[in-house]
């Protein structure tokens, strides 16, 4: 007779497409009648799941979760389930699921060939559904790469050794798949730069190829306001984009949730890296509105009415950007531009250069409002919708643009409500497309950028002789996942959990989506599976290193006894803190491991606190908002609200 609860049939990970109905199953044996609850990880806590009272978890996928389950019997006595991920894909091109499908992995996106000048990075995915969460395994020109096991691989200076076809071989225990071949092309800088001469001429026609020294692009998002109605759509439009400018080769700095004098200190840096040679980028999305051909963005912290000096001119950085003497300069406004109080003073600004060089996209036209598309689980502009259908072509970004144009034209969720703007004195046929030769910035590299914009995996050794690694995810440049998986665990030790929670003094964004940061999450993951994630927002708001706490429980094989240790981890100082405190160079520091002479107790006794017999801890839900579309345009007062904004950027 069995004298322990042992778990037989462990849940398994899945990858399935959004609203795939799933069944998670755990089994176990014990000495006496065995009881189930489900749990699952929301807003880096552990909530038990309403009703989810036996073996087997029924749910319909529609966002990226972890799961486990407790199994406990008459006596108090209970034991966990491995944590599980259920990842969902979302916003990938529709696939069709055989009605008979029983997990073989079905490849949804497939590698891109690429050409690409030696010393740059080369980035290639492979991303597929299956059930369990299939393996990924890359080749290079026939040749296992037993260090590529990844949907995702880098490489970060490529050279003419990694030219050749690319294969991804994906696989679980119901089957295997191979990719499409990718063919990677390499360009020696020697050649390129030995290019360069004859396309500097006088006489250049607009058929000869435009290089760019470097781009760089600043994207920033509003969704919570501390004042007025919240969006939905201008966090995922701005990691959207993001994504999309870094296959361009852009070094991309993505804000979201700003205050004014956030917003002030990030358009200054920007401007600083801007200069002759440049192609750059500015974006926004969130509330704003017009005065008189002027245009002007809204912070989460403006005050309702809004004051003149809580708005930032968004015709400023326009003309700062043209002082730069940039080769390139693209404003994309995705935001009302609802006309307000004629009386109100104009921020002094002055005509722009003619240089022929800038391009002013807006999302839609004058006196009229910018919508985004919502249902229950994602959310998108009109204007970022087809945008990024038509962003990677190699045309002339006006004619990129027009297209764009065109589309939102034939969308008849916005026939008569939204209609996009261009203007432009773009005297050469410049595209976002156009190739980078060597600028001699090595801070405007994007191997380099790229290397300082991560932040290094860290080792965690607890005393008990437990480790685990700590992986890090940037979502954005103020908006890091920070990953917990298990490495090492000593064999007189069962149960092993893991918990990442923040200080008490670490700085939260109040308003921001989690619904919308976990989608997210979802496009970027790794696929991996993890013991634990805990959420990093607002980074610019911290001035020190950041400090999280990693609590460990364990049980003894020897006595039975519950262990619970704790540590403090030290994450070095953002490089975002560094960007908005007007910093430009970049530093590591060491990573840094402290014993904790205590825990939060909120979180402290999280796994015991879902022990037997207690009331379940009381859930949250998100409100969704369904339906077409709601406007960017705040809806809380009948008045448009007199504005104005007179600071220098720089």
């Amino acid at each position: 007779m069995l004298k322990d609860i042992q778990i037989t049939e462990q849940p398994v990970c899945a990858c399935v497409p959004m609203d795939f109905p799933l069944t998670l199953r755990c089994k176990a044996q014990g000495p006496t009648m065995l009881f189930y609850q489900w749990f699952m990880q929301w807003e880096s806590t552990c909530r038990e799941i309403p009703g989810a009272t036996q073996p087997d978890l029924h749910i319909h996928a529609r966002k990226t979760n972890l799961y486990i389950c407790r199994v406990n019997d008459k006596k108090s006595h209970f034991l966990f389930s491995n944590w599980v991920k259920v990842k969902v894909l979302q916003n990938i091109p529709a696939v069709a699921i055989p009605p008979d499908w029983n997990g073989k992995p079905i490849i949804v996106t497939e590698p891109v060939s690429a050409h690409v000048i030696s010393h740059n990075a080369v980035h290639l995915c492979c991303y597929a559904l299956g059930l369990p969460t299939p393996e990924y395994q890359w080749y290079h020109n026939g040749l296992c790469l037993p260090h590529r096991r990844e949907k995702e691989i880098e490489m970060k200076s490529v050279s003419q050794r990694d030219s050749g076809s690319y294969l991804c071989h994906v696989s679980n225990v119901h089957g295997e798949i191979w990719s499409e071949p990718a063919e990677i092309t390499i360009e020696d800088d020697i050649v390129l730069q030995a290019s360069l001469q004859p396309l500097l001429c006088p006489g250049q026609t607009p058929e000869h190829q435009y290089f760019a020294s470097a781009k760089v692009a600043l994207l920033i998002g509003n969704n919570g306001y501390l004042h007025h109605p919240n969006l939905l759509a201008p966090m995922v439009d701005v990691f959207e984009l993001s994504v999309l400018l870094r296959r361009l080769g852009f070094c991309v700095i993505s804000l979201v949730d700003l205050t004014h004098e956030e917003m002030m200190l990030s358009i200054r840096q920007f401007l600083q890296l801007l200069d002759k040679g440049v192609y750059g980028l500015f974006y926004y999305a969130g509330h704003g509105y017009e005065h008189l051909g002027r245009n002007y963005m809204v912070p989460i912290d403006a005050p309702q009415p809004y004051r003149p000096e809580n708005c930032i001119s968004v015709q400023r950085i326009l003309q700062q950007m043209q002082d730069k003497k940039t080769d390139l300069n693209v404003v994309l406004l995705d935001t009302c531009r609802k006309w307000y109080n004629s009386n109100c003073a104009l921020s002094k600004v002055s005509p722009l250069k003619p240089l022929g060089n800038t391009v002013y996209g807006y999302a839609t036209s004058e006196n009229a409002e910018a919508y985004e598309v919502q249902d229950e689980a994602f959310s998108s502009g009109i204007f970022m919708t087809y945008l990024k259908k038509h962003i990677l072509k190699e045309q002339k970004v006006t004619h990129m643009l027009d297209e764009v144009l065109e589309e939102i034209g034939r969308d008849p969720l916005v026939t008569g409500k939204q209609v996009m703007e261009i203007r432009h004195s773009l005297k050469e046929p410049r595209a976002l497309t156009d190739k980078i030769y060597s600028s001699g910035s090595e801070q405007l590299n994007r191997t380099v950028w790229d290397r300082h914009t991560k932040l290094p995996k860290q080792l965690v050794k607890f005393s008990c002789g437990v480790e685990a690694e700590l992986r890090f995810k940037v979502v954005f440049s103020n908006l890091i996942h920070t990953f917990a998986k298990l490495t090492q665990t000593p064999p007189l030790l069962s149960d092993v959990r893991i918990i990442l929670y923040k200080t008490t003094d670490s700085l939260e964004s109040s308003n921001i989506r989690l619904d919308q940061v976990d989608s997210l999450l979802t496009m970027e993951d790794d696929g991996e599976e993890v013991d634990y994630m805990l959420r990093l927002s607002s980074l610019q708001k911290y001035k020190n290193n950041i400090i999280i706490k990693i609590d460990l429980h364990c049980t003894s094989l020897d006595t039975g006894a519950r262990i619970q240790e704790s540590l403090e981890q030290i994450i070095p100082i953002p490089w975002i803190d560094r960007l908005l405190n007007k910093t430009n160079t970049f530093h590591e520091e060491r990573n840094q491991t402290t014993g904790a002479a205590a825990v939060d107790s909120s979180l402290q006794n999280q796994l015991n606190a879902m022990s037997i017999d207690k009331e379940p801890p009381a859930t949250q839900h998100l409100g969704n908002t369904g339906g077409i579309p709601s406007d960017r345009q705040s809806k809380s007062s009948s008045e448009p609200e007199e504005n104005d904004e007179g600071d220098t950027l720089v």
